[in-house]
């Protein structure tokens, strides 16, 4: 077949030259060798064939995108990806909130992922008779984010939006691997054969979810949900409930706390001190009353203790309590409001970043003014700038992980300029500097900015304590009085080459 089309040429002097180009499309049947063919384009022909009255093919997919079939690097395997919809009824007797159906979602997909391990027709998640399957372990990787506003664990099979509740049933992002063939017509029409047998599996697993598991991860997820919602009008930005458990455990596939699933073996739970008000709520969707800690709108809450004693855990955990947990994950009591920021002191290039009220002055080697810097910002002026940035903003709370920190900003020290001031110091002087924003401090050296907050929570041998505030001011007086003799004793023999 020959298909012509005219192409239009412009020189520098604008004068068009009108040619005519042949484009020569050579096209040959399935029994001769394949031009332009791939597995991709053949699959594409394969796709009416997989639909059914039970389920089909997404109308609206994405060759190339979300639809996809196609040899590995090293052509061992046939790597595949269809968006694929179930009409299924297993959700009809549950009145809970759409908004909230990522929780059943997700009960389905951890149901599919065990099954997968002792079922031969759904074992291509995992790639089962490729002989790679650890290429693919990620597909059937457990997941205990049930939904998250952000794009977090995209590696993982999770709910998200490719895989949901949609009003004709459920939508899948099913994926897997196969043993490589060579494209012809009759691996075509096995590989036809071997997606329909594996759909047709995966729409009966779907059906066999056990509606009991499906309903207590939804009423955990609107449990959640409502919780957050209702933070603003508590004056909370965030509850820890009772019997949380922060701590992660991290494998190959999730090695970030927000993705991490639960610590195994000793795991303390967090329970708040009766001194620091613990707060009451109703869950919505499973109906139970439970207890925590509320932290405060606008309130300077501290978390310290000794070292290992999971300070930089916790702060961690508020991060994460911005995404939905599924049972079991340890942290699906723990709600925070979206929109909080954990400002480090890695260095970065600053680009008319505001300095102040930290800096009077520019370091050297930096351009611009204090409220406008340019120049390859130091630990202590990237943070500064991050702090700025985030109140700039107004983000609802800001978390200052001692671990991260760069301390020569967090806290006067001898050392420093007088042109430069402390976190501690600003707060000290200037409450109102905050602009209502919650600030979140752990650590145990910083004792100035410690002092500085209105509650602290102590963590003693990983178990919540409340520590009074007056009683730590005067305990961190003493203590600095102890210091003075370290500082002003001479050892014998010691001198001072300088003076």
């Amino acid at each position: 077949m020959i298909m012509t089309r005219k192409v239009r040429f412009f020189s520098h002097k604008n004068l068009m030259v009108r040619t005519t180009v042949h484009f020569f499309l050579k096209v040959k049947n399935y029994q001769s060798d394949y031009f332009m063919q791939t597995w991709t384009s053949a699959l594409l022909e394969i796709i009416p064939s997989l639909n059914t009255k039970e389920y089909r093919i997404f109308d609206k997919y994405r060759p190339g995108t979300d639809t996809y079939l196609v040899p590995s690097s090293d052509k061992q395997d046939l790597l595949f990806h269809l968006p694929l919809v179930i009409r299924t009824g297993i959700l009809d007797g549950i009145s809970l909130p759409l908004s909230s159906s990522p929780g059943a979602l997700h009960a389905i997909i951890e149901y599919i992922k065990k099954a997968s391990i002792n079922s031969p027709n759904i074992g291509h998640l995992y790639g089962r008779e490729t002989g790679n399957m650890s290429r693919y372990s990620v597909n059937i990787e457990p997941c205990t984010i049930a939904h998250s506003p952000s794009m977090i664990g995209s590696n993982l099979w999770r709910p998200d939006d490719q895989n949901m509740v949609i009003p004709e049933g459920i939508r899948l992002s099913i994926r897997g691997a196969i043993p490589y063939l060579p494209l012809t017509t009759q691996n075509i029409n096995s590989v036809s054969s071997t997606l329909s047998a594996y759909i047709e599996s995966m729409a009966d697993f779907v059906c066999h979810v056990p509606p009991v598991r499906i309903r207590k991860d939804w009423e955990a997820t609107t449990d959640q949900q409502h919780l957050r919602s209702d933070l603003h009008n508590r004056g909370l930005i965030c509850f820890i409930g009772d019997g949380t458990r922060p701590a992660r455990s991290y494998t190959r596939h999730r090695s970030w706390f927000r993705v991490a699933g639960p610590k195994e073996g000793v795991h303390i739970p967090f329970s708040c001190p009766k001194e620091l008000d613990p707060v009451e709520v109703c869950l919505q969707g499973s109906n139970r009353t439970i207890t925590g800690l509320g932290i405060r709108k606008g309130e300077i809450l501290a978390i310290t203790g000794s070292n290992a004693e999971g300070k930089s855990t916790l702060l961690q955990a508020i991060q994460a309590g911005e995404d939905d947990h599924a049972p079991g994950d340890g942290r699906e009591e723990l709600v925070t409001i979206p929109g909080g920021v954990a400002p480090d002191a890695t260095g970065v290039e600053l680009k008319g970043s505001d300095l102040k009220p930290f800096f009077s002055y520019l370091p050297p080697g930096m351009s611009g003014n204090p409220s406008s810097a340019f120049g390859q910002g130091s630990g202590s002026a990237s943070m500064a700038s991050r702090i700025s940035d985030a109140l700039r903003k107004r983000s609802p709370y800001i978390i200052i992980d001692e671990d991260r920190a760069a301390q020569n900003l967090m806290v006067p020290c001898y050392m420093s300029s007088s042109k430069v001031r402390s976190l501690a110091t600003l707060i000290r002087e200037d409450r109102e500097w905050l602009f209502g924003s919650t600030l979140i401090i752990a650590g145990s050296g910083m004792e100035l900015l410690v002092a500085q907050a209105d509650r602290i929570v102590r963590l003693c041998n990983h178990e919540a304590k409340a520590q009074s505030v007056t009683l730590y001011r005067d305990g961190l007086q003493k203590h600095y009085e102890s210091l003075q003799a370290m500082v002003m004793e001479k050892r014998s023999g010691e001198g001072d080459i300088y003076k």
